[in-house]
Formats: structure tokens, sequence, C-alpha cells
């Protein structure tokens, strides 16, 4: 495995991006994306934050023994907290076009999505998390020489990983949450509860 894939988490908030500063395309695309709603915006807000974590920012009580508690998903936990979460990856796929990326056709500007599960046995859809590389993200790791391009983290699959990142409670993906729906048609994860965007990523 190439070691441009292991990330040792070493930044802070010192890092971080203007508005204007990232461009899809050839073209500028803000933090909020090209949303029109205000919930839309908001959500893309937290999907494109451009900095990382200090270690007081972590949530310790995510966890798989915590999430397995819930009867149904709910806002319990904080997403101005951050999270580490270990996982086999089940499966890497790109994302659709989305709003958060200015709606762009391009891989290299679509988020991966990256969905773990808590060992290679426990690998059900209630026992799925989606957690996600976004292309700012993915563009402040080539600065430090470290590739999440999606060939490259699609490498991933079948591997134990820690990742670290930022909670995320994505609306968006409720009904196909097994924790809201309490249904089995149509679910393709446990929670809508995501670390998104990921900021490390370490192979175990």
């Amino acid at each position: 495995m190439p070691k441009v894939l292991i990330f040792i988490f070493l930044f802070s908030h010192s890092i971080v991006f203007s508005q204007s500063a990232f461009e899809i395309d050839g073209v500028p695309c803000p933090l909020n994306g090209s949303a029109k709603k205000k919930n839309d915006q908001a959500l893309n807000l937290l999907k494109n934050r451009n900095f990382l974590p200090k270690e007081k920012d972590f949530e310790a009580k995510f966890n798989w023994e915590e999430l397995a508690k819930f009867e149904e998903d709910s806002r319990k936990f904080d997403e101005k907290k951050a999270a580490v979460l270990r996982g086999y990856v089940l499966r890497v796929r790109m994302s659709q076009k989305e709003t958060c990326n200015c709606n762009s056709e391009n891989p290299d500007f679509r988020d991966t999505h990256i969905i773990l599960t808590p060992s290679r046995e426990e690998r059900g859809v209630l026992d799925q998390i989606v957690v996600e590389v976004t292309p700012r993200m993915r563009f402040l790791m080539k600065k430090q020489g470290i590739d999440w391009s999606q060939a490259a983290l699609k490498k991933l699959q079948g591997r134990m990983i820690e990742v670290r990142g930022w909670l995320l409670y994505d609306f968006k993906h409720g009904d196909q949450a097994a924790k809201i729906r309490q249904k089995t048609k149509g679910i393709t994860r446990s929670t809508a509860w995501e670390i998104h965007p990921v900021t490390s990523i370490k192979i175990l």
C-alpha cells in the first residue's frame, strides 16, 4: 500500500482556505456551494469545512458501541465536534454530483464515500457507517504529498483503517438510514451521522 495514503494528524486550525480560494472546474466555488435553500447552504458549509480539528475537539462517545444503542437517529452528537472511528472498509465509491461541489461532474471534485463496518464479519447494512473525503481536503492532502484521489482511496477496500474528521448529520440521507426509518427496504446505512469531511486516514 503506498505510503501516500497514510496521513498522521499533524495540522492545526491555522490551515483555512478563503471562500474564493478553491476553484472547481476553473470556477470559484464558495463554501456553501451552489445551493439555493438555506438549510442546504448550511449543510454545505459543514461538508466543506477546510480546517482540521484539534485534540480538544474530539467526541469520545462516537463509537460503534454507542451507535449500536440508538433506537432511532437523534441529534445526540454535536456537529461542532470531531470523531475517531476504526473500521473495515467494505466499499469505496464516488458520490453523485452535489451542490456542495457546485454540481461538478469531474471525479476530482466529487466526494468519495467510504463505507465502514465494525469488522470483516459485521458487514450488514445495519452495521454500515459512511465517512466522506471531500475535494477540499483532497486538495489539502495533495499539497502535503498525500494521494487521496478516487483511485488511491479505492485501494483501501478490504483494509482496516482509522479515520478522523468532523461529525456531520446528513439529513439528505435520512430516508436511507435504518435508525430513522426502522425498515429494511431502501436502507443503505445504519445512521445519517457521518464523519464528513475526513481529515485523517491511517491504515491499521
